[in-house]
């Protein structure tokens, strides 16, 4: 057999053993890189909305954050069920006269001790404007009321204008907040819309950011 003969077959079975593991790295990162992007996609947004602004917030952070986000409507949820399963939360509510939602102060209440540390983003929907002293007062009250129940305050927080249509209103909330408006704005009620889709989703960018740097750190 020529030397020629022995250093191709020598050469083929190299490059085939060279494949073969080149193959079995690469299936080995990509396990490894699912693993890590299921475990990303391990994050939960529960929202308390009267008359949809909020959820409709709550869809632009999740656009926003360009990952696995799950959206929670915390009328629906099972508390414990949802405070073991995800290991990052993000909590955001709509504000009616007496401030946030109940159900959500309820949630972080009970299972204060099993969101430890897990709650890293919160938001506010509300008709307050936040350009004057007066407004970012009265919307500190409101993340206040939120972050209280919690042991570790979050990482970022944000409040986003509402919206108000005069025409779905309830009687009862008609009434009230027409009572609202002549007492302490001296105005009358009328429909408005201060929502803002591009903030939002600005703040689902920084979201994502803070939960890939909290992976990184776990990992590491």
């Amino acid at each position: 057999m020529s030397s020629d003969s022995v250093n191709r077959r020598e050469f083929l079975s190299g490059a085939l053993k060279y494949a073969s593991l080149s193959l079995l790295a690469f299936n080995f990162g990509c396990s490894i890189s699912t693993l890590i992007d299921d475990r990303s996609k391990n994050a939960g947004l529960i929202y308390a909305t009267k008359y949809g602004s909020t959820k409709d917030t709550a869809i632009w952070i999740k656009d926003g954050a360009r990952r696995e986000i799950d959206l929670l409507d915390i009328e629906s949820i099972s508390y414990s069920e949802v405070s073991s399963r995800y290991d990052f939360i993000i909590v955001g509510s709509g504000v009616w006269i007496g401030g946030v939602h109940e159900k959500l102060i309820e949630f972080l209440t009970s299972e204060a001790k099993a969101l430890d540390d897990k709650v890293i983003a919160s938001f506010i929907v509300c008709g307050t404007d936040g350009s004057t002293e007066s407004g970012r007062e009265r919307i500190n009250t409101y993340f206040d009321q939120l972050h209280e129940q919690l042991r570790t305050p979050p990482l970022l927080s944000e409040y986003f204008g509402g919206r108000i249509i005069v025409e779905k209103l309830t009687s009862e909330d008609r009434e009230a907040l027409v009572q609202f408006y002549r007492t302490y704005l001296n105005s009358e009620l009328t429909s408005w819309d201060r929502t803002d889709p591009e903030k939002a989703r600005r703040y689902g960018k920084d979201v994502a950011g803070s939960i890939k740097d909290l992976r990184k750190q776990e990992v590491t």
